[in-house]
């Protein structure tokens, strides 16, 4: 037996690994991989590379990788061996069952190295191990189990790693299998209302070495595609598959060359074997493997969207808090509004972006619906709107991104599960063809091979729809984690042995199986890009664009159950008591939308990313981004508004005043209703108003209104916006309205006070004034005697000239009044009458009250 053994005699200390190592891992780990959380360092042996994937009568089998010392002393004598099976797999299950170490290890030896040198703590060591497949001496087509191991000089085990060997020479070598690749661009929604988004971790992804940067740039399996910024003076970008983190395996000088030994040796029959073992050696060109594109509308709007200036929470989950907060103390939860950091354009966004326009030009496109919507929990709870707009608003947002359509005949149901209501939802919507996968419609339980993926399915009125289902086992294979060194070469190799075994199952059938990874994928560079190689270097499959793939035919639906839904696609839908926090959300977006001219609903995309199937499992931040869309929706609401005014104050009984409204939306022109009511219509009116006004974006305008006051005082008008239902739109406010100056009907009634008082208080003044004359009167008579007596002249002594004036009296209007010539003394005289000669007539004398009467005057 010829046997060819390479041993790598590089042994290095740890610090001069590790850096090595972390130059690596980053090309097959996710972006916030850590390797030496995950262990990745402490991996005793590694496999790097297996060439070729699949081995011929004349191949040459080489392993390469790693050796460690994790152990706390040093390890003398070790020796690499690579041990098979001369047994091939019977059915898919073996694969599990060896890999996980059930069965027993494989008991042909075909390879073994010494390293050079001991390894100290901590220190490896490279080794490569060749062997001719010739000497392995394999009878058939098939899948054999392989074993590599570490073992020291004392036979205790350093590590090992169970693969597989794919062997495809022999005889019986089946048909080629079509195979269709589906490459997701998905993720959960990263905003929460449009501009505000929920963390940082999308611009992270969408660098080079970011999930979302590797799939694109993988995927589209072009050098003119690339996520690398340019340097001044470049003229050409980067291979998007050869980033400075992500290099290949390197292949040594003897690795090259051997397969032009192998076909030198074996002679020319052999040639295209062994050109198909160059290719699975680096040089293999997947540039022809045809990509159906799965992309989620609500993840471009997303980054289109960070192109410009944008906002990102600080901390969501306190707006989380904040609402439960203010739900338990009856406050309003928008009040508070979480704190943001704005954020400048992404680069990073823009150049993903139109390295996007350029993959998927000439690609298939299918979409799921916007923001991967979980339609049959939105059918399923009434919210069937909503699930209509994640059609409408998906697809027009592909054509503004991409500027291209997707397919819109084929349906993208959420995690390939699809009931009937949900396919009737995506029927009405023009599809004909439905992405599930095997739980939709498992295989009978008679059928002893992997059914190809067409199958019918019946859309009623005899018409016939096809379902492509993608296989659960390669799924499964897809979605092995190959983030840690070594175990991107292990997935891809399991990768081969599986697909190899369904090519083996019907080795007469032309089938088709879809390569369909799960929506939240995160392949490393090396290997998604060795994915898609090995589908075309691999002799058993053919790769087929999906859109080519033959719609299912006769009898092709006897291989698989019908349409079905299982128990856990129901389980895990969106639940009722979180889709009744979004109606009530939805009651808030409504009511905003009614005050809006132009019919618009500028809060649908973010009610969408809240209705996202990505919620089933990203559920924490869930409640956070619904609590910022409350927030954002008070916001906007609140900038429809009355703008506060000091308060009126009225001169006169009557008067207007003007209330000032505010539109600050920057794009939706409003139509609101105000409405004044004084809290005492008694006391103050409010006249005609213009009740219904329209205010254009960023303005605003006056309302003239009429106030009438009945009486002086203060008076509230408590003042409201309405929409034209009736419903109010914002808080009300309340102004103060003082009533100062006196109306017409107040005068009136002043001025008859006022001639009830001077008819009252008239006679009282004429009697005063007439006491008062008759007070002087008596006392001019009294000073006239007394001039007589000096002179001495006698004093008239006529009883007409001692009666009192009454005819004076009475013309007046004015009765005498006992108590009340009692009480008032004279305060005067009256003026002597002139005699008829001109001299002055003496008058009788005045005599008080209290004095003798006209009796006295006669005596």
């Amino acid at each position: 037996m010829r046997r060819i053994v390479h041993i790598g005699a590089v042994v290095a200390t740890t610090a001069a690994v590790i850096p090595a190592l972390a130059a690596f891992g980053p090309a097959q780990a996710p972006a916030d991989a850590d390797p030496e959380e995950d262990g990745a360092q402490s991996a005793p042996l590694t496999i790097e590379s297996i060439t070729p994937k699949s081995i011929g009568a004349n191949s040459t089998v080489r392993i390469s990788g790693q050796v460690t010392n994790t152990t706390g002393s040093e390890l003398d004598e070790i020796e690499v061996r690579f041990s098979y099976s001369a047994y091939r797999f019977r059915e898919r299950s073996d694969l599990d069952s060896f890999a996980s170490g059930e069965e027993a290890d494989p008991g042909i030896e075909a390879g073994q190295a010494e390293l050079d040198a001991p390894l100290a703590p901590g220190e490896s060591a490279e080794y490569t191990v060749s062997t001719d497949a010739a000497d392995l001496e394999l009878s058939s087509w098939g899948v054999y189990p392989m074993v590599v191991e570490a073992i020291d000089g004392s036979g205790e085990e350093v590590g090992s790693q169970r693969t597989f060997l794919p062997y495809r020479g022999g005889s019986a070598a089946p048909s080629p299998i079509n195979i269709a690749w589906v490459w997701p661009l998905s993720d959960r929604p990263h905003r929460a209302d449009d501009d505000t988004y929920l963390d940082s971790s999308l611009q992270e992804s969408l660098g080079p070495e970011g999930r979302l940067g590797r799939l694109l740039t993988v995927g589209a399996q072009s050098d003119a595609v690339s996520l690398e910024p340019e340097t001044p003076g470049e003229e050409t970008s980067p291979s998007p598959t050869q980033t400075p983190s992500s290099p290949e395996p390197s292949v040594s000088a003897e690795d090259a060359s051997a397969p032009a030994e192998d076909a030198d040796a074996e002679g020319a029959e052999d040639a295209p074997e062994e050109s198909t073992q160059a290719q699975d050696e680096g040089d293999g060109d997947a540039s022809d493997v045809p990509v159906t594109w799965a992309v989620d509308p609500g993840l471009l709007a997303d980054i289109e969207r960070m192109t410009g200036a944008y906002n990102v929470a600080e901390d969501p989950r306190a707006a989380a808090e904040a609402e439960t907060g203010a739900e338990a103390e009856g406050a309003d939860p928008a009040e508070d509004d979480a704190a943001t950091s704005s954020m400048d354009a992404s680069p990073e966004a823009q150049l993903w972006l139109e390295q996007s326009r350029a993959a998927l030009a000439e690609d298939s496109v299918v979409s799921t619906p916007y923001a991967s919507a979980d339609i049959a929990a939105l059918l399923r709870h009434g919210l069937a709107d909503d699930a209509d707009a994640a059609i409408s608003l998906g697809r027009s947002t592909v054509e503004q991104v991409l500027g291209r359509s997707a397919d819109e005949t084929v349906a993208v149901p959420q995690a390939g599960l699809m009931n009937t209501a949900t396919r009737e939802f995506y029927q009405r919507h023009g599809a004909s063809t439905f992405l599930l996968r095997d739980p939709a419609m498992p295989a009978q339980s008679q059928v002893d091979h992997t059914p190809t993926a067409q199958a019918p399915v019946a859309l009623g009125k005899s018409e016939q729809g096809t379902a492509l289902v993608a296989d659960s086992g390669l799924t499964e294979v897809l979605s092995q984690d190959a983030s840690r060194p070594g175990e991107a070469a292990l997935a891809q190799q399991r990768f081969a042995a599986e697909s190899a075994m369904i090519a083996g199952e019907d080795p007469g059938g032309r089938r088709t199986v879809v390569a369909y990874p799960p929506a939240d994928w995160n392949p490393g560079a090396q290997y998604a890009q060795g994915l898609l190689e090995s589908s075309k270097s691999l002799p058993w499959l053919e790769p087929v664009d999906l859109a080519d793939v033959e719609p299912a035919g006769p009898g092709a639906g006897e291989d698989r159950k019908d349409l079905t839904y299982p128990k856990r696609g129901t389980d895990s839908e969106l639940g009722e008591s979180y889709l009744e926090s979004i109606k009530d959300l939805r009651g808030r977006v409504r009511l905003f939308n009614s005050i809006l001219m132009d019919d618009a609903d500028p809060f649908r995309p973010a009610v969408l990313r809240l209705e996202s199937a990505a919620w089933r499992r990203e559920d924490e931040l869930a409640a956070p981004a619904r609590a910022l869309v409350e927030q954002a929706v008070q916001r906007d609401m609140d900038k429809v508004r009355i703008i506060p005014t000091e308060p009126v104050t009225l001169a006169s009984d009557s008067g207007t005043i003007g209330i000032p409204l505010a539109n600050d939306l920057d794009h939706h022109p409003v139509r609101v209703n105000l409405s004044m009511l004084p809290d005492n219509p008694e006391r103050l009116n409010v006249g005609n108003y213009q009740d219904t006004i329209e205010i254009g974006p960023g303005e605003k305008t006056t309302v003239y209104v009429e106030l009438s006051a009945r009486v002086n005082g203060r008076t509230m008008i408590q003042m409201n916006l309405h929409n034209l239902s009736g419903e109010p739109v914002s808080e009300e406010q309340y102004l103060p309205v003082n009533a100062t100056g006196m109306g017409f009907q107040a005068l009136v009634i002043s001025g008859l006070g006022a001639l009830v008082l001077v008819v009252a208080l008239a006679p009282r003044a004429l009697r005063k004034w007439a006491r008062d004359r008759r007070s002087g009167g008596a006392a001019a008579a009294v000073a006239g005697a007394g001039t007589g007596d000096e002179d001495g002249t006698a004093a008239s002594a006529d009883p007409a000239d001692d009666a009192p004036d009454e005819t004076s009296a009475e013309s007046a209007g004015v009765q005498d009044d006992e108590d009340d010539s009692a009480s008032d003394p004279p305060t005067g005289s009256t003026s002597p009458e002139a005699s008829s000669d001109g001299e002055p007539e003496a008058e009788p004398e005045a005599e008080g009250e209290d004095g003798p009467g006209p009796t006295d005057t006669r005596r």
